[in-house]
């Protein structure tokens, strides 16, 4: 099995970049505890590949939130990349897993009805007390995860963008073209139109087979693709999963539903038993632990003998 990279090219006589990306190990550690439907893995694994490119290409420290709201099968996907590409994801139904057709297009699971939204979220980590993130919300207009983001970055960046984009049980892998804008020499001396620098490069990338994304490593795949037209790397990263739950987290979601409520569970249940989406990890509060948590003085703590 192909590593967790991310392989960045300059073509610096073309004002374009590409990004190729393969998930190994990463992919199925976000997978492993969530029990999707196939076609809905397989789309988390394509916003998850698609979120992790976006993500090398910002100019801050913080996390990027790449999320679609459904308005068929699936309520939610969701995912979050942070500094260092640690990445988490989820999909969230609205039906049984069992009631999701195997051959369900991504307009069937999250836009049956012509309501979808895809939305991105940028939270830099120093942002100011009370500012809130950049957040961009559009409707979904395309038939695959590829087409709807290649919509929305052209138009939200005014930079003429590709995707290529494949998932599989145990993999997942990804190509972006971007079009560079020519600043500080950065972009080359291309004379040509963003389109017609896109289009000769998207010939290339266009041979690519959902084989070869799912179970080439990245640089083999990259230098496959594009040798011929002498590409600068620029980038060699490494995506992984991580979860940021934690008891305290827990705690906080616990103690937002009220002290009568958080009772009330506790009275019906014995325990409140609370699984992270993203990684399946649980949590379980007893009597005592709500106790502790809206009324920390009335708990003893345990005493300590000690020897004589």
């Amino acid at each position: 099995m192909a590593d967790d990279k991310l392989v960045k090219l300059l073509f610096l006589d073309k004002n374009c970049h590409a990004e190729v990306l393969h998930l190994g190990e990463c992919w199925q550690n976000i997978i492993r505890n969530q029990h999707l439907p196939v076609p809905v893995a397989h789309m988390l694994g394509e916003l998850t590949c698609s979120a992790l490119m976006l993500a090398v290409n910002l100019k801050f420290k913080g996390s990027v939130i790449l999320q679609i709201q459904g308005d068929g099968p699936v309520r939610l996907a969701l995912v979050e990349v942070r500094d260092g590409l640690t990445v988490r994801a989820t999909a969230q139904m609205n039906v049984k897993a069992e009631e999701v057709p195997e051959n369900a297009t991504f307009k069937d699971l999250v836009n049956a009805h012509g309501n979808g939204r895809c939305a991105m979220i940028l939270d830099a980590a120093d942002r100011a007390a009370g500012e809130q993130p950049y957040q961009s919300v559009v409707p979904l207009t395309g038939e695959t995860v590829a087409k709807t983001l290649e919509s929305f970055l052209t138009q939200s960046d005014q930079l003429s963008t590709r995707l290529w984009l494949a998932a599989g049980e145990t993999s997942a892998g990804g190509i972006l073209l971007q079009h560079v804008a020519n600043t500080g020499g950065k972009g080359g001396d291309s004379e040509k139109t963003p389109e017609e620098t896109l289009a000769e490069i998207t010939v290339y990338a266009d041979t690519v087979t959902r084989e070869e994304l799912l179970y080439d490593d990245a640089m083999t795949l990259a230098r496959h693709l594009f040798w011929e037209l002498n590409p600068t790397v620029s980038k060699e990263l490494n995506p992984k999963f991580q979860c940021r739950c934690s008891m305290a987290g827990i705690r906080s979601i616990v103690k937002s539903l009220g002290k009568d409520e958080a009772e009330s569970i506790i009275k019906e249940r014995g325990t409140i038993e609370v699984t992270c989406s993203f990684c399946g990890a649980k949590y379980v509060m007893d009597a005592i632990d709500v106790e502790a948590l809206f009324h920390p003085q009335t708990v003893t703590p345990p005493t300590t003998s000690q020897p004589q």
